[in-house]
C-alpha cells in the first residue's frame, strides 16, 4: 500500500470513529476524538512484519487499549472506548484491508443499539444465542470489561450461527434502516 493511501485510510478511519459518536457520547469534538485515537497503540496491529495475529493476542491488546484509553480520557467508559476503537478498526482493517494477516477476522463489531436491535430481530426465539449479548442495552451501561466480553462472546456465537467473521455480525446492524413515520 502506498504511503499516501495509508494516510488517507488512517484519516478516514479517524473520521468514521468521530462520526459514529452520537448525542450520548461523552466526547464529541474532533479534537477530543482524534486526540484519544492518537494515543491508542495501533502500531502492533498494522506492522505486517510481525506475522499473523491470533484472536487471544487481539483480545488482550483490545482490553489493554480500552483501559489505557479510559485512563487518558476519564469521561469514557468501556462501552464508548471500545466503540471508538472498533469503528476505527472496522474502517481501517476490514474495509481498507490494512493490518496484519488475520486482523479483519478477529476485530470486534462496534456495539450499539443498532447491533443489539439486529441481533434481537434476527435471533428472535433462538436460545442458542446467549442472553449475555444483551446484558445491558446502552453503551453508557458497559462499565466493565467483563460485561463487554460477555457481549462480544454473544456476538461470537452469532457469527458461528451466521457462518461469518466476528466483525461481519455487523450485517445485522439496523442503524441505516429507514422508517417512514408518516406513511408506515
Amino acid at each position: 500500500m502506498s504511503e499516501v493511501r495509508g494516510r488517507i485510510v488512517a484519516r478516514y478511519a479517524e473520521w468514521t470513529a468521530l462520526s459514529a459518536l452520537r448525542s450520548g457520547a461523552p466526547i464529541k469534538s474532533r479534537r477530543e476524538v482524534y486526540k484519544a485515537l492518537g494515543k491508542v497503540e495501533f502500531g502492533t496491529l498494522f506492522d505486517e512484519t510481525v506475522g499473523p495475529i491470533h484472536p487471544r493476542e487481539f483480545d488482550s491488546w483490545h482490553e489493554q487499549e480500552v483501559s489505557r484509553l479510559i485512563a487518558r480520557e476519564p469521561r469514557l467508559n468501556v462501552g464508548w472506548a471500545a466503540k471508538i476503537i472498533n469503528v476505527y478498526l472496522k474502517t481501517r482493517a476490514y474495509v481498507a484491508g490494512e493490518g496484519r494477516s488475520g486482523l479483519s477476522d478477529v476485530i470486534h463489531p462496534p456495539i450499539d443499539g443498532g447491533l443489539w436491535g439486529g441481533l434481537d430481530t434476527h435471533f428472535s426465539g433462538n436460545t442458542k444465542l446467549p442472553a449475555e449479548t444483551n446484558c445491558v442495552r446502552r453503551i453508557k451501561d458497559i462499565n466493565d470489561y467483563s460485561c463487554y466480553r460477555r457481549i462480544i462472546d454473544g456476538c461470537r456465537t452469532a457469527a458461528l450461527l451466521l457462518r461469518c467473521d466476528l466483525i461481519e455480525v455487523e450485517q445485522l446492524w439496523t442503524g441505516t434502516e429507514y422508517r417512514d413515520l408518516v406513511n408506515p
